[in-house]
């Protein structure tokens, strides 16, 4: 339900999956979901409002105190309040933090709220204004509030639609990855993402999870591998199960891509057989009161999948599922394993039955889409797409680190020179993040894209050094990070098919 009103005599507070700090010289509030934050800038009165918030003030005082501070505001201490909770439910995480809004109402105290100092959101315009007139750091935060922490790049399986550069690397020893996430922890970075290889690959796999359980990290714990009650009692006592700042939970989602053990076997590219451990895996998370997400990405190799995995292991508990069809993957791919128009008849015969016969069930799936709809042909309609593009992340809120301490922006590019833009055995994040060859990367010189469109583009510092365009479909697409990706509206080369 929307807030409507308070009244003077509730208490208000941010919830706890939400942070808010002032990055820089502007405030931010960003949800904390491991897979895909939501980024929320805010105007200073807008972080002064909210840092009034504390759990324990009855409104009608923070009102007052607000009024006080700013006698000639247009607009009501309540009506910030109810735009900016608005402005979060409109645009929740992918994971829906935000969907029922941003600011908890009570009746009584609310016990655990974060309390903040309101001197440290008193922000100055003119700073502020200038931060976001700067084009290189109107978007991007001054600390990463997440990092890919990727552990090792080996697997249990050798799956045929993996997207990661499994480039063979020595890895850095746990000693080391425990500074790292002191050196997170301190820099109040709460969200990272063990993935590109599977954790539990490393013998020392189960203490690295449990260092960042130590941290109150936040993560999606993805596996393949076969995860015995032992080594799931262990994490259920290093905190899993502990809700981070009193509200967020973390899970764990299981990758299962066939019941059929033969179909198994080809997609994982695998000789021995599987099923058995996954359930056993699924039924030692489920006897500690955890229950895994069933993710299965779908290939043109196990379309006649989805309905066999969701009868096999919704018997045990599971109640949610999510079915992704697959999408290019650059270092090992084939257009065979595209899920094409003369598959969906079955998967759509696949996803009514499942959702008949199991109601009760959690189901993500984009299986039953049709074929994206052409693009219209017009100069508007292509700038409209590139204007609405996502922007990438690396750089401007995410880092990686791969095995070898070498630093990296995007998961899916390839893991070599001249790609890194730093070394953590040599280098902190912070260093690493303000560091010349990070922002090299990010914030490329015109000279670098010539012969291309963007050397002359008029457009240039705005699209490729205030939000950033995909330089990953650009590499693999034209061989050069340094040209135009294939949605730009000015580069008329097709590019490489994605799904």
């Amino acid at each position: 339900m929307e807030l409507s009103h308070f009244r003077d005599s509730d208490y208000l507070a941010v919830k706890g999956e939400f942070i808010l700090k002032v990055d820089g010289s502007r405030p931010i509030i960003y949800s904390l979901d491991a897979v895909d934050t939501a980024i929320y800038f805010l105007s200073p009165i807008e972080g002064l409002a909210l840092s009034l918030l504390d759990g324990v003030t009855p409104f009608e005082e923070a009102r007052r105190y607000f009024d006080s501070l700013f006698p000639q505001s247009t607009s009501t201490y309540a009506d910030i309040l109810q735009g900016i909770d608005a402005r979060v439910r409109n645009t929740p995480s992918k994971a829906r933090i935000g969907q029922d809004g941003l600011i908890e109402v009570s009746d009584s105290r609310i016990e655990g709220a974060q309390s903040y100092d309101p001197r440290s959101f008193v922000i100055s315009p003119d700073d502020y204004m200038a931060r976001f007139r700067d084009i290189k750091t109107a978007l991007r935060l001054d600390t990463p509030i997440n990092i890919y922490t990727i552990f090792t790049h080996r697997c249990l399986t050798d799956c045929i639609y993996c997207y990661a550069d499994r480039t063979k690397m020595i890895e850095m020893p746990l000693a080391r990855w425990r500074e790292i996430i002191r050196d997170m922890r301190k820099l109040g970075i709460w969200l990272c993402v063990p993935d590109n290889g599977d954790t539990f690959a490393r013998r020392d796999g189960i203490e690295l999870l449990e260092c960042l359980l130590e941290h109150e990290m936040i993560f999606m714990l993805s596996t393949k591998a076969h995860v015995s009650k032992e080594q799931v009692r262990r994490l259920m006592d290093a905190g899993f199960m502990r809700k981070v700042r009193g509200a967020v939970s973390r899970c764990v989602q299981l990758s299962v891509d066939a019941a059929d053990e033969a179909v198994s076997k080809t997609v994982l590219n695998i000789n021995r057989p599987r099923t058995q451990e996954n359930l056993d895996t699924f039924d030692n998370f489920l006897s500690f009161g955890v229950m895994p997400k069933i993710k299965a990405v779908i290939t043109s190799l196990n379309i006649d999948q989805p309905k066999r995995i969701v009868d096999l292991f919704y018997p045990r508990g599971a109640r949610i599922f999510h079915f992704i069809r697959y999408v290019r993957s650059f270092h090992r791919h084939t257009d065979d394993l595209f899920v094409e128009p003369e598959h969906l008849p079955t998967l759509r015969q696949q996803i009514s039955e499942i959702r008949e016969k199991y109601p009760d069930i959690d189901l993500v799936e984009n299986l039953t889409e049709g074929a994206p709809e052409p693009y219209e042909d017009t100069k508007e309609a292509a700038r409209k797409r590139w204007e609405a593009r996502a922007g990438c992340g690396g750089g401007w809120s995410t880092l990686g680190i791969l095995p070898n301490g070498k630093a990296f922006l995007c998961e899916q590019m390839k893991m070599a020179e001249p790609f890194f833009v730093g070394d953590v055995q040599t280098q902190s994040i912070e260093e690493i993040w303000h560091g010349q060859q990070l922002l090299n990367f990010i914030h490329p010189g015109r000279e670098l894209f010539a012969s291309t469109v963007c050397h002359s583009c008029g457009e240039f510092e705005k699209c490729i050094w205030e939000k950033g365009r995909c330089y990953r479909d650009a590499y693999f697409s034209y061989g050069s990070i340094h040209q135009p990706p294939p949605l730009c509206p000015k580069n008329l080369r097709p590019g490489l098919r994605m799904s």
